[in-house]
């Protein structure tokens, strides 16, 4: 995530696990004039959210944060991307001092 550590020393931005309920709980259910009890559990799911501080740029008034929803999978993949860039940027840099290396002992 562009420039998290910065935004997070700033208290711009943080993370939360948050509680997603997907259905309630339903403990009667109405049928015609009458309500039958019947338990229904809750269906509920967490969710790994990033939550950044948004605020008008005229006015400085805050605005409703933005949420991104991130899985663990996500960032785990996003890691070794960048990882597997670094290795790449490295082997181009190896390439060019090779070659200026043997520019110079012309």
């Amino acid at each position: 995530m562009h420039k998290y550590k910065e935004l997070k020393a700033a208290s711009k931005i943080s993370v939360r696990k948050q509680k997603i309920v997907d259905s309630p709980a339903i403990s009667e259910i109405k049928k015609g004039d009458d309500f039958i009890r019947h338990a229904v559990a809750e269906k509920s799911h967490e969710e790994l959210q990033v939550v950044k501080k948004c605020f008008d740029a005229d006015t400085g008034e805050a605005m409703d944060d933005s949420v991104l929803v991130y899985s663990l999978s996500q960032v785990k993949s996003e890691i070794d991307r960048c990882k597997s860039d670094v290795a790449s940027i490295q082997e181009r840099q190896a390439e060019w001092e090779q070659l200026e290396k043997d520019l110079k002992a012309l």
